[in-house]
């Protein structure tokens, strides 16, 4: 029997990838584990190079440190903090700066490390995949492109996992917009009948603490 398959997207590939102090246990050891041969990764290639783009975006220090930096300036101009404390707070936000913008050259290294891992397919999007996001996009969705291209790609490299005689897929989303369920856990409707016609498990985070054959019958998006 064929092993188990797990697809990811962009946020599992941030979360790898981002300056070493804010990456993702959970996803680093989802990558372990498919190393490991505990099961088969697989991403879009699209997220790779979204990634790329992403992590400089949402990890440039200084925009991280600034709220904190005022803080200090009011709190110091107020006398809720001493000068001397001050001086510091500021001394460890300028080390603070310096050490992610050092992270932050390492982005593309880590991205072409990351594809070469022996646990990790990225695939590219096909002929069927676009052809499934123009179908996909005439649902009420309400989603953008790229999500739409995510959507389509991972349920039609899903159907063709399946028919190659892997048993089980689950896919791993983070983003709210493409989860079959809502902020209060109600079902959506159409996407949950998207993932469940193709047999994809969804999974929130990057635990996979139910990663075992399914019975017949199972139902993947609740």
């Amino acid at each position: 029997m064929k092993p188990k398959v797990v697809l990811v997207e962009t946020n599992w590939v941030v979360d790898v990838t981002a300056p070493a102090h804010l990456q993702s246990p959970q996803a680093i050891q989802l990558l372990q584990q498919a190393d490991a041969g505990e099961f088969k990764l697989y991403v879009p290639a699209i997220c790779l190079a979204e990634a790329r783009e992403t992590v400089p975006r949402r990890f440039t220090p200084r925009s991280r440190s600034e709220d904190l930096r005022k803080f200090v300036r009011w709190a110091r101009d107020e006398g809720r903090v001493s000068v001397k404390d001050a001086k510091a707070a500021f001394r460890i936000f300028d080390q603070f700066d310096g050490l992610v913008a050092n992270e932050l050259t390492k982005v593309s290294e880590r991205l072409d490390a990351l594809a070469k891992h022996p646990g990790l397919n990225a695939f590219p999007l096909s002929e069927p995949m676009l052809e499934r996001q123009v179908s996909i996009g005439a649902m009420e969705l309400s989603l953008k492109p790229y999500d739409l291209a995510i959507l389509a790609a991972v349920i039609v490299k899903s159907e063709e996992l399946q028919q190659e005689g892997h048993p089980w897929v689950g896919f791993c989303e983070l983003d709210s917009d493409l989860q079959p369920w809502d902020k209060s856990g109600a079902r959506k409707p159409i996407l949950s009948n998207l993932y469940d016609n193709a047999r994809i498990w969804v999974y929130g985070d990057f635990l996979l603490e139910e990663i075992k054959k399914l019975p017949d019958g199972w139902t993947p998006s609740t």
